[in-house]
């Protein structure tokens, strides 16, 4: 039988605590949103549980980083860039690629996917472009603008990949490991086992570091249901390679599959 997990599935898990509930009810609510709630109710998580090691191991030996030779300091500086966030949570974007594929794509199979796809080019390249636009109106050159745009939807790329390598090396384990677009955007549960959430995030004091700078963690979201969830964090260093994905050590894996059998 196929494993496959709707948003229906999803908020029926998680609203069951009151703060998650609330989000939702705002979330759902909104006419401003009604184009990605009605994408994102209506998405299905199904060609990602299919993933093997050997599939992840083709994309992670792709030879086009997805950061390029752009200098992180230099495209932070773009502000309306650095922050910015489309209608579509790029969490959605992914999600929407990999099930429209059928794979994890590169991230030349990526850039490629929202050039063609009609529904992909206007979750993320239109708005990405009126975005770099709006930078140059600001005094920004063009060149830099771009460069900050690949720097951010880059990072967001290897944040996917990250969360997809370690669902996959866990379904491969036997932990019946789930994902969803909603999950993770809205609830901030990245992947979940039965009742357990697995946070994975590299280390950075501007945004998350263990309790400092944490924004709506799932823990706060997810407080108050009944009967309680369970979370397990894999925290990452900050990256010292550039030309590779920074993605959970075997160590770290393997404790996460300890925890979700025995969860």
């Amino acid at each position: 039988m196929t494993l496959v997990t709707t948003a229906t599935e999803v908020v029926k898990l998680f609203t069951a605590a009151p703060n998650a509930r609330r989000r939702f009810i705002k979330w759902s609510s909104d006419p401003k949103r009604a184009h990605v709630v009605n994408h994102v109710m209506a998405h299905r998580t199904d060609a990602v549980y299919r993933l093997t090691p050997h599939d992840m191991e083709r994309v992670l030996v792709q030879d086009s980083h997805a950061l390029g030779e752009v200098v992180g300091a230099r495209a932070k500086k773009v502000g309306n860039i650095e922050k910015w966030f489309p209608d579509f949570a790029f969490s959605h974007v992914f999600h929407y690629i990999v099930e429209t594929m059928g794979t994890c794509p590169t991230w030349e199979e990526a850039r490629r996917f929202w050039r063609s796809d009609d529904t992909a080019r206007g979750m993320l390249l239109t708005p990405a472009l009126k975005e770099v636009e709006a930078a140059v109106l600001q005094g920004y050159e063009k060149a830099v603008a771009n460069e900050a745009m690949r720097w951010r939807i880059g990072n967001f790329y290897y944040s996917f990949l990250r969360e997809v390598y370690t669902l996959v090396m866990l379904r491969s384990a036997g932990v019946d490991a789930r994902v969803h677009p909603l999950a993770d955007a809205l609830f901030r549960a990245d992947i979940w086992s039965k009742r357990t959430v697995v946070s994975i995030y590299v280390r950075n004091p501007d945004y998350r570091d263990g309790e400092e700078g944490r924004k709506h963690p799932v823990e706060e979201i997810l407080a108050g249901a009944r009967p309680p969830f369970s979370f397990h964090t894999i925290a990452l260093p900050g990256a010292r390679r550039r030309a590779k994905p920074h993605l959970p050590n075997d160590r770290q894996i393997r404790t996460a599959i300890e925890t979700l059998r025995d969860g």
